[in-house]
């Protein structure tokens, strides 16, 4: 549990940093918790709906394995990856995704119907750890946007 504290850290930090992006900020690490990459939300800055944390990591993560698959990685992400960023999460064939605040019910990766994981032919395990400190900044941000 001790890198997701880590995590936490690091998430202040960039959430300060980026005050006009939506506050997602996610990481890819090894199994024993050596980080790989990280990224923030670019969605805002870039105008691009597809520039989401996760993506970003998982494009950066890429980078330094040999082959298309991040089979011996996690993602810790600050909200629940889309279905977006789920497609990418089953692709790359990432073996957990963990997050601290859960999407919309029919937004996120654990929307998915028992029949599509089945045909997916790979399904991370999710886990969810609620951090209220998570859901203050995307609440934040989305009034003052709104």
């Amino acid at each position: 549990m001790d890198f997701y504290e880590s995590f936490l850290k690091r998430y202040s930090i960039e959430v300060s940093k980026y005050k006009n992006e939506i506050p997602s900020y996610s990481e890819i690490i090894t199994k024993d918790g050596n980080l790989v990459s990280s990224s923030f939300n670019s969605v805002e800055q870039t105008l691009n709906p597809t520039k989401h944390s996760e993506i970003l990591a998982i494009e950066k993560a890429l980078s330094h394995v040999d082959g298309r698959y991040l089979s011996e990685h996690i993602l810790i992400t600050a909200l629940e990856p889309c279905i977006l960023c789920a497609g990418a999460v089953v692709r790359v064939k990432l073996p957990e995704v963990v997050y601290f605040l859960p999407a919309k019910p029919g937004e996120g990766i654990s929307s998915y119907t028992t029949e599509s994981i089945y045909l997916l032919n790979h399904f991370p395990k999710c886990t969810l750890i609620p951090e209220s400190r998570i859901k203050f900044e995307f609440l934040s941000f989305f009034k003052e946007k709104r």
